[in-house]
């Protein structure tokens, strides 16, 4: 900073504005993550924190450019920038809903680019002032940086853990308002002992009447999708809505109409040639989460003759083909599976909803009209996620049903294509096939897609899972592919299918005009007899992943059909870069609905990230006089450009590894909102008290922060799996207080290197201090969404490796330029 300037004492009322700041700011961001998966499809977890890191990155660079007129007034800047925070909370995300993005246009319509910049300029905004509120504080705080850097990141902590229980009481936008009302309350007892402050109390009436006029005019609600289910559904002349829940795991509406008739891969045959009783289908309700996901409640009165449609799906396979009487259903939700597993007779079922919303729904307003299906004898319901009961529960089962866990239209369109899965991995289905008696299989249905994407994937996963268990020998007699107009199911076995089996099996799907795609010694002519497409697509791509030709059809196929992990549980993401030439030349006119949504959404973030970061936190400093001349008359160019790598290279760096951890913790932790809340809190506090404990140590510790993390990587890559099983055993409290330290031990190593860094060019290279803050805002603001590519691309451990060798090359850069400074210098 240039001259002298008048700066206000910061005292423990600062500390206190600064813990409400950061909490509401963080719990604001965790709370946009649940509205973007209402009015879109995902989380967007990377957009949010990327948007987050532009806001405060913008901040710090305005703050550099307006440091005297700041500090002679900050608590009058420090009043202005809280009543303007706790505005924007509602009305940023307000004005964003009106812009209308539509992500499905941006392949079609050049104008969505602009929609999509400027979504998330606005929704950077928030942050913008709290970033600026923030950075006022900590820059004057002098001695007094330790314990506000203390206020400040316990407030993180506790909005990041605390917003997660506040998503219980009701809708998640009614709490922005609240957000809004805990940052004005620090600002108000910030205030009380301050001249200005009483001078501008007008601040706070006018800013809380700002942000109920906002709730109340332009209220924040998200708008929906027209794509998504419900939006569709309301459209029904005499739809209604039924009842509506909120909950941390989503918005569920239950939803009523004469004209709901959802019965996924029903056959056409149905209700014709003397099946079924002329097509009818029982009364319905709808379910939603967050809009989508649409599953259905059936009026069941007890009478096995209403079920008689289900029979007609392809889901039904299983029970014609073998004796099930212990039965497993992974997502419950209104019931269809276990109301098919009734209809046959099972004697034992075990339901599992991880949603404890529908549960409660189906257990209460609804449990009639179900015919208390879940109080059935036969039926046991369990509000569990699904590998974390198979990893506790002795139990064996003839039958484990997988069917439909994604919206049909959201998986049509790819919009699921950046979200993790952790169900549809082979070491999922390796803990599934583990739960199976010596004669029981696995059944997993699907959409179908053309060209055939999410069956042949299922497929191939499968048959990893099957040599990973130690069915290396002729796997492929274990496996059979069927397929209606719009599903498909695929049967795994522990046993090898016997002959009279296939032959129960063709019974099945001759009188149902489903076709097979695969079982083992299947000749092309029975295949695509039915639903006949041009070419028999999925016998094709079945019959060359069960030969030995599986490798070639994996590298030559036009998508990505190749098992998913625990280490890239992207199930729903099979665009190709490499083969996109190819595609488009393939398919021409059809090639654009082919490219993923969500893909399209991460590239277009990822380019937004990089000219938004370039503009807001880079371009003020090129065009700050005193800046430039002040760096090029006191750094050689050398000192210039190892010092801006190695900030560039940290921010990137940390980055990756937090974008990594994200979806890494959701198997631990069940859900992408616990994830985020436990990992974010757990980064920003233990990174927090890293920067801290740095001003005891030398230069020359970098490396122990460097080494610590390196091995961190290596040792979380070997004990990884063996950990998350045992974890997974445990209550909730443990899994989240091993993620807490886990992600806490490495964060506190990644807190070190920039302190250090800023410390060292500090004492040495004044004039690059802002430059070092604007670089390291930048690559950060890039890296959240570049972590999201790689993770996407290369897998998550080798995305945490990536980040480690960053982490290297910067410190290697930083040593070479401390030897050499001397001699480089003029």
């Amino acid at each position: 900073m240039e001259g002298k300037t008048k700066k206000t004492p910061v005292t423990s009322r600062h500390a206190v504005l600064l813990f409400f700041t950061s909490a509401s700011v963080l719990a604001y961001e965790i709370l946009l993550m649940r509205l973007l998966s209402i009015s879109l499809w995902t989380h967007f977890a990377y957009m949010v924190i990327s948007l987050a890191l532009l806001g405060f990155g913008a901040a710090g660079s305005l703050l550099f450019l307006l440091s005297r007129r700041v500090y002679d007034h900050m608590d009058a800047w420090l009043i202005l920038l809280a009543g303007a925070a706790s505005v924007s909370f509602p009305l940023a995300f307000s004005v964003s809903q009106q812009i209308g993005l539509d992500p499905l246009q941006l392949v079609w319509q050049k104008k969505e680019w602009a929609g999509m910049a400027a979504t998330y300029l606005v929704l950077a905004v928030p942050f913008l002032f709290s970033g600026g509120l923030v950075g006022i504080i900590l820059s004057a705080a002098g001695r007094e940086v330790p314990r506000l850097y203390a206020a400040d990141l316990l407030g993180a902590g506790f909005g990041c853990m605390g917003i997660v229980p506040a998503l219980t009481l009701g809708p998640p936008w009614v709490l922005i308002p609240l957000l809004s009302g805990v940052l004005l309350a620090g600002a108000g007892w910030c205030s009380m002992a301050t001249a200005w402050g009483r001078k501008g109390v007008l601040v706070f009436p006018v800013s809380g009447t700002l942000v109920l006029a906002c709730y109340v005019l332009l209220p924040p609600v998200p708008q929906m999708h027209h794509t998504k289910a419900l939006p569709m559904t309301m459209a029904f002349p005499d739809a209604r809505v039924e009842a509506e829940t909120a909950g941390p795991l989503g918005l569920i509406h239950v939803v009523g109409s004469g004209l709901i008739r959802e019965v996924p891969g029903l056959s056409l045959n149905y209700g014709s040639g003397g099946t079924g009783k002329e097509g009818a289908l029982p009364q319905q309700k709808a379910v939603f989460s967050d809009g989508d996901s649409l599953s259905t409640i059936t009026r069941f009165t007890g009478n096995p003759a209403d079920l008689e449609h289900l029979d007609f799906t392809t889901m039904a396979l299983p029970y014609h083909v073998r004796q099930a009487d212990h039965v497993l259903i992974l997502g419950a939700g209104g019931g269809a599976d276990v109301l098919l597993a009734l209809s046959h007779k099972v004697p034992r079922i075990v339901a599992l909803e991880a949603n404890p919303q529908i549960a409660e729904l189906m257990s209460g307003p609804f449990a009639e009209f179900s015919g208390h299906l879940y109080s059935r004898p036969e039926v046991r319901l369990l509000v569990r996620e699904a590998r974390q009961f198979l990893h506790e529960t002795e139990e064996r089962f003839d039958l484990i049903q997988l069917s439909l866990l994604d919206a049909r239209g959201s998986s049509a369109a790819g919009h699921y294509s950046a979200a993790e899965s952790y169900l549809y991995t082979t070491e999922a289905f390796g803990l599934y096939l583990s739960r199976l008696t010596d004669w029981g299989f696995l059944a997993v249905t699907c959409w179908l897609k053309l060209p055939p994407r999410d069956s042949l994937r299922v497929f191939s996963t499968a048959l990893s899972a099957l040599r990973q268990a130690g069915i290396s020998q002729r796997p492929e007699e274990h496996l059979v592919l069927i397929r209606s107009w719009n599903t498909a199911t695929l049967l795994v076995s522990k046993s090898p299918f016997a002959p009279e089996e296939i032959e129960r099996l063709t019974a099945f799907t001759d009188s149902r005009h489903f076709d097979v795609d695969y079982y083992f010694g299947i000749k092309e002519h029975r295949a695509n007899r039915y639903d006949v497409h041009k070419e028999a697509y999925s016998f094709k791509g079945a019959v060359a992943l069960a030969g030995l030709k599986a490798k070639a059809f994996l590298r030559d196929y036009l998508f990505n059909v190749s098992p998913t992990t625990d280490d890239r549980p992207y199930f729903s993401q099979f665009f190709r870069w490499d083969k996109a030439a190819s595609l488009y030349q393939q398919l021409r006119r059809e090639f654009l609905p082919l490219v993923e949504t969500g893909t399209i959404l991460v590239v277009a973030t990822l380019v937004q990230a990089v000219l938004g970061g370039a503009a807001v936190i880079l371009l003020p400093l090129l065009f700050l006089r005193r800046a430039r001349s002040r760096v090029a008359g006191a750094v050689s160019p050398w000192t210039m450009a190892a010092m801006l790598f190695y900030f560039g290279a940290i921010g990137v760096a940390f980055m990756l590894l937090e974008m990594s951890l994200l979806p890494k913790y959701i198997l631990l932790l069940s859900h992408p909102i616990y994830s985020t809340a436990a990992v974010l809190g757990a980064v920003l506090v233990f990174a927090g008290w890293g920067s801290f404990t740095v001003r005891r140590v030398g230069s020359g510790y970098l490396w122990f922060a460097v080494i610590g993390v390196c091995l961190w990587v290596l040792v979380q890559a070997f004990v990884e799996e063996s950990l998350f099983a045992w974890a997974l055993r445990r209550p909730f409290a443990v899994r989240l207080v091993l993620t807490v330290a886990m992600v806490g031990t490495l964060s506190f190593f990644l807190g070190w290197p920039f302190p250090i860094g800023l410390r060292e060019i500090s004492g040495r290279f004044l004039p690059l201090v802002p430059w070092a803050w604007g670089i390291n805002a930048c690559a950060s603001v890039i890296g959240a969404v570049l972590g999201k590519v790689l993770t996407m691309s290369l897998g998550l451990r080798m995305t945490m490796m990536l980040a480690a060798l960053l982490y290297v090359f910067a410190a290697v850069v930083l040593r070479f330029q401390q030897q050499g400074a001397e001699g480089l210098e003029p």
